[in-house]
């Protein structure tokens, strides 16, 4: 709105002298060039600047962000001090660039603003001239007078704008690299969302980095429908990228993701949406009531969100808070533990009722006795479906259907547990040191395998 009235108000008044006497008009446009002209050769830099700005900023806040976030770990380590001085400095540059910005583009902004607020000793001389010679009328000649100095108050709102706007202009270059990236293209078929679908890598290949090294190469597996399925191996070897691209967060560089026999790209992005449930690691929480973090994207009455929070073992925890379901958590409520969390998040899952569930190391941020319910509350979130489990704790996926072990980006071996152990290759020298570790340590095999449940069992058939 400010732009197009700082844009149209001159130019109709403009127009309108034009009309009037076109001389008195023309003349009036000679301060407003030299305004514009002046600033334009003194301020060259001026771009360079403001982008020298942004980085600046970027760096203090990214500074500021880190010295408040991690305050635990720094005290802990005694960075106080350092931290504090990378901050400091942080701020000097920034300082430092923004006064350089003013000093250099005082001298030109000053000239223009004379210049401009000047702009009447040239219409005067101008018009008294013409006044008389008898070309201009007396009403005319007063009139100019008043139009200049409305004009160029108008004026000089336009020229604070397009200040403001090379201010902005290394954050809107940033905006248009996001802009300018394809758009990821949602396809046009859907699957039944009560449906029981296989999983199949075809090839895949990808990397995050047009020409770096590739997260994953040429990988092939195939998941049968309803199956309980382990992605193991070391950090970085490619576990997570590879269900992530499952769930379309990037798409394969080449090679083929099939759900259900349908490539993922071909179909819409809400029934992918709708077709898998993640439960990642990092559990993100609303700073709302536990009844909205529980329902989140859905319209679940509060029976249904609290049979979800009985099923991912947390409703007796809720229930023994002060306003059960309507408390709050984040900075104003209360605080969760990371085996809450995750059973937040698995009820969530469950709410959902995908036929394809992906987690993300179950049991990562849990003690014993958390890592039990956590176990507990997945038998009820797995029934059914095809599931793809991240895991360390090599004993909670013993009972898995199918073993991926991943290395380097690609697939080294595949196969149930006892086929891989027998095989004495990557996952049994993994099986290995896992049991080696844990040998002194009997509670941490105690803990129960994900399985299949079995007729008649119930829950703990599966554990037996």
């Amino acid at each position: 709105r400010e732009l197009a009235q700082a844009a149209v108000v001159p130019l109709m008044m403009f127009l309108f002298m034009l009309r009037l006497h076109w001389i008195m008009a023309l003349v009036m446009l000679i301060p407003m060039i030299l305004g514009i002209a002046v600033p334009m050769m003194l301020m060259g830099r001026y771009p360079d600047m403001s982008d020298e700005l942004a980085a600046d900023t970027e760096k203090l806040n990214a500074s500021a962000n880190e010295f408040i976030t991690a305050m635990p770990v720094i005290k802990m380590y005694h960075l106080t001090a350092e931290k504090f001085e990378q901050y400091r400095n942080a701020l000097n540059l920034y300082t430092t660039c923004w006064k350089e910005m003013c000093v250099y583009s005082c001298n030109p902004l000053s000239i223009a603003l004379v210049i401009l607020d000047s702009a009447i000793l040239f219409t005067l001389p101008v018009g008294g001239w013409l006044f008389l010679r008898g070309s201009l009328p007396v009403a005319s000649y007063l009139l100019f007078m008043l139009l200049t100095m409305c004009f160029f108050t108008s004026f000089l709102n336009l020229v604070t704008i397009a200040m403001q706007s090379m201010e902005l202009g290394s954050g809107l270059d940033n905006i248009k690299k996001i802009m300018d990236m394809d758009e990821m293209k949602s396809g046009s078929k859907t699957l039944a969302k009560d449906g029981c679908y296989d999983i199949e890598f075809e090839n895949v290949t990808f990397n995050y980095t047009e020409g770096g090294k590739d997260a994953l190469a040429s990988v092939s597996l195939h998941l049968e429908p309803g199956s309980l399925n382990a992605f193991v191996g070391p950090s970085g070897a490619g576990k997570t990228t590879a269900v992530q691209l499952l769930g379309r967060y990037w798409d394969t560089t080449s090679g083929t993701i099939r759900i259900g026999g349908v490539p993922v790209t071909d179909l819409k992005t809400e029934n992918l949406m709708d077709l898998t449930a993640f439960v990642f690691q990092d559990v993100f929480l609303l700073e709302d009531t536990l009844l909205e973090n529980i329902r989140m994207g859905t319209n679940a009455t509060e029976e249904q969100v609290r049979e979800a929070a009985k099923a991912a073992q947390i409703d007796d925890f809720i229930m023994g808070l002060p306003k059960g379901y309507a408390t709050r958590i984040g900075d104003e409520g209360v605080k969760l533990s990371g085996g809450q969390q995750q059973r937040i998040s698995i009820a969530r899952a469950i709410l959902k009722d995908a036929p394809i569930v992906v987690f993300d190391e179950a049991t990562s941020y849990s003690d014993i006795e958390n890592e039990h319910k956590i176990q507990l509350a997945l038998q009820n979130l797995l029934k059914g479906k095809t599931t793809i489990m991240i895991a360390h704790r090599l004993h909670t996926i013993r009972d898995a259907d199918k073993i991926v072990v991943f290395q380097n980006g690609t697939v080294a071996e595949q196969g149930t547990h006892r086929e891989l152990v027998a095989k004495k290759g990557v996952y049994g020298q993994m099986w290995d040191v896992y049991t080696r570790e844990t040998a002194g340590n009997p509670q941490e095999d105690t803990t129960m395998p994900f399985g299949k449940q079995k007729k008649g069992g119930g829950l703990n058939a599966a554990y037996n």
